[in-house]
């Protein structure tokens, strides 16, 4: 987890909105990078005291932690092409993502989740209560089904497959 990937907004969107919810809790995936992009102290002291955070640390297979969750927040500044968000959709999840490429590519708007603009952490704040309010309700099979259609390997392989044999 680093500074790029909008963690620090997430935590103090997370910590202001989280005393007036009931049964909420963020789950936090992955390691920390303490020296190339590090977080902030103030979002480090947050993770470590407030309750409703859990952080996992680096784990080899994210899935049961895709099945526990409601939602996928990935509030990133900039990607290539973000295979936690297809993960997420193939297990069901909706997603908040920021309006970068790659995030912006998988997410359709209401179908699978939201775009938000990167950086901001009050539009991610707002996002998230819209989630929990169900002001925006998403159904997992929608999202599941959306990544399954759209980037089935098998269907990649046959394109690349012809535009190879278009070469010769």
């Amino acid at each position: 987890m680093v500074k790029d990937k909008g963690i620090n907004e997430l935590i103090t969107a997370f910590n202001e909105l989280y005393p007036n919810l009931e049964n909420v809790k963020l789950l936090l995936v992955g390691d920390y990078e303490h020296d190339l992009d590090p977080l902030e102290k103030d979002t480090i002291d947050i993770i470590n005291t407030n309750k409703s955070i859990i952080s996992t640390g680096w784990v080899d297979d994210v899935r049961p932690y895709f099945a526990i969750s409601n939602i996928l927040v990935f509030p990133s500044y900039r990607e290539g092409f973000p295979n936690v968000v297809m993960q997420a959709g193939a297990m069901g999840l909706p997603s908040i993502v920021t309006d970068i490429n790659g995030a912006n590519e998988i997410i359709i708007p209401n179908e699978n989740g939201i775009i938000i603009p990167s950086m901001d952490k009050d539009e991610l704040k707002d996002a998230m209560l819209k989630f929990y309010n169900k002001d925006i309700v998403i159904d997992s099979n929608t999202c599941r089904a959306l990544i399954v259609n759209r980037y089935e390997q098998s269907i990649l392989w046959k394109a690349q497959l012809h535009e190879y044999q278009t070469l010769k």
